[in-house]
């Protein structure tokens, strides 16, 4: 596989904040801990690293629980062990999105399993987790995923529910319509792949959750590797995070005052906020009857959608109680998380990477740590057919970045008949050559005329240009293959204007290229790495 590297600030869309965090880190140091590209940071984080025996066994003993369930190999449980023991814990997470969600779901996990043997190599011992973000509550941003088919179009695969709002997904279970979504699915890999892709897709069965499924996916797709995946809604962990929820309900709005100051902060230096605090929200969710309720502050009260205002001394009730019916924000969240786990290294995306500025204040006065928060891989795949389509027709892959018309442009140019595309050519350079003579001409006659002269100049050369591409979309209408293959580079590589991580789901690689493909992006793609990578398989 050959490859090469896009700065991020040649993407379309990438914030400022992001861009400087991965650039100019000297910008954003004051909403960090560490730099993720100072091999120095990794070793400050550890020497901070601290986690109670007790809670750090328990959390280790639960890990063992779970991923036995999920059918884990012996090289995560001996990863649960040495967590146990005094390992680091690298981690990431995602929602669990149907059949693996988008690409970058996986490319996080690889991240992660990479920088783990890193450190390890360099005398940090680490071992990658993956935290399922099963009490999120959004099932329409998991319910679905898209492949490509064998045509390099699109093909949908969605889910319906009938479960209540609000329900956080890791307690969603597919009823039997999956079976027929797994069976399409499967289609999609070649007969002789058939029992890889049962392999792969068998924890999407009834009655199975959407968390339970992805785990059961990831551990499959990196077996061997160590992996650990961390289901989050298992009560001990809960119980386990009850001196936060205690103290995010007890400093509610000393902590509220914290992030809108930071907010400022981050406006005041040109930055945007990725997370928006309403006025009364709070750091917590509270599940009722089965869904999951913003907890928001009412003066000395708290309220709930739909519910009766309940005082600090209940809530605080409550969690002694039933802690399991608390949960954090996605500012909370990763503080909770470092809290259960002895977190040296976070691998986040691009959107995750700029909200950590935010929930830097709540890490300093919540933990008085955080971890190096680094940067996931970031890869685009080209597969053969498209590599051909981009050599057919002198095209870079950033050129996809410059839209549809603009490519429609440059491809058909490239179908225009040799001679004919010459004899253009020829001809538009011999007008710039005549006019541009007679413009010096006119001007030196009558200085005067010079504005008009270049108007009119460049007004007949734009009249050329637009019969050469008139010639150029003839031609290609009449060849048929100027919009089938423009729709093909655009579906497999930047689909929907947007890089192919985000569009496309990671499985429908698999489906074309086997299993093996994971190891191969695990030795191939590059790390550390501030760019966004195109690999060519």
């Amino acid at each position: 596989m050959d490859s090469h590297c896009i700065p991020f600030t040649a993407i379309p869309h990438t914030t400022a904040l992001f861009s400087d965090y991965l650039y100019r880190f000297e910008k954003v140091a004051a909403f960090y801990a560490h730099d993720p590209f100072e091999p120095a940071s990794f070793a400050r984080a550890a020497e901070k690293m601290a986690l109670e025996t007790e809670r750090r066994r328990a959390v280790a003993s639960i890990l063992a629980e779970q991923n036995e369930r999920f059918g884990a190999d012996e090289t995560t449980l001996a990863a649960i062990r040495r967590l146990a023991d005094g390992a680091a814990a690298v981690v990431t997470g995602q929602q669990v999105g149907l059949f693996g969600g988008p690409a970058y779901s996986i490319y996080k996990a690889l991240t992660a399993i990479r920088l783990a043997e890193n450190l390890t190599a360099q005398g940090i011992r680490a071992v990658p987790i993956f935290w399922l973000a099963s009490e999120d509550h959004d099932l329409d941003e998991v319910n679905h995923c898209v492949f490509l088919d064998a045509d390099g179009r699109f093909v949908l695969f969605e889910h319906a529910s009938t479960s209540s709002p609000n329900t956080p997904v890791g307690r969603v279970r597919f009823d039997a319509s999956i079976e027929d979504l797994r069976r399409r699915a499967a289609r999609l890999w070649p007969p002789e792949a058939a029992e890889e892709a049962e392999s792969l897709l068998a924890g999407y069965v009834p009655g199975a959750t959407y968390a339970d499924s992805f785990a059961r996916l990831l551990l499959r797709l990196f077996a061997g590797r160590g992996l650990i995946v961390l289901d989050p809604l298992h009560p001990t962990l809960h119980a386990l995070a009850r001196p936060v929820f205690r103290r995010a309900l007890e400093e509610a709005e000393r902590l509220h005052k914290l992030l809108r100051a930071r907010d400022r902060e981050l406006r005041r230096a040109g930055y945007h906020l990725q997370v928006r605090l309403q006025e009364n929200a709070t750091l917590l969710f509270l599940t009722v009857d089965g869904q999951r309720l913003p907890l928001r502050r009412r003066e000395d009260e708290f309220s709930l959608s739909g519910q009766a205002h309940r005082s600090l001394a209940a809530l605080l009730e409550e969690l002694e109680a039933a802690p399991e019916r608390f949960s954090p924000n996605v500012l909370l969240r990763s503080v909770v998380q470092d809290w259960l786990l002895p977190t040296v290294a976070y691998v986040a995306g691009p959107n995750e990477t700029t909200y950590f500025a935010q929930t830097s204040v709540l890490y300093d006065e919540l933990l008085g740590r955080m971890p190096v928060i680094v940067p996931r891989s970031s890869v685009t795949l080209v597969d053969p057919r498209a590599q051909r389509l981009l050599r057919k027709y002198g095209l870079a892959f950033e050129d996809l970045f410059r839209g549809r018309a603009a490519l429609e442009v440059r491809m058909a140019e490239r179908l225009l008949p040799r001679g004919l595309a010459r004899r253009l050519e020829s001809a538009q350079a011999r007008m710039e050559k005549l006019l541009g003579a007679a413009a010096e001409e006119v001007a030196r006659l009558d200085p005067t005329l010079h504005g008009a002269v270049e108007t009119s100049r460049h007004k007949m050369l734009y009249q050329f240009e637009k019969i050469r591409r008139k010639a150029a979309r003839a031609q290609a209408e009449r060849a048929g293959l100027v919009d089938r293959h423009r729709e093909i580079l655009f579906n497999s590589c930047y689909p929907e204007k947007g890089l192919q991580e985000r569009r496309l789901a990671f499985l429908s690689f698999v489906a074309r290229h086997g299993r093996a493909l994971v190891d191969r992006l695990l030795e191939q793609v590059n790390y550390p790495c501030r760019d966004h990578q195109v690999i060519f398989l």
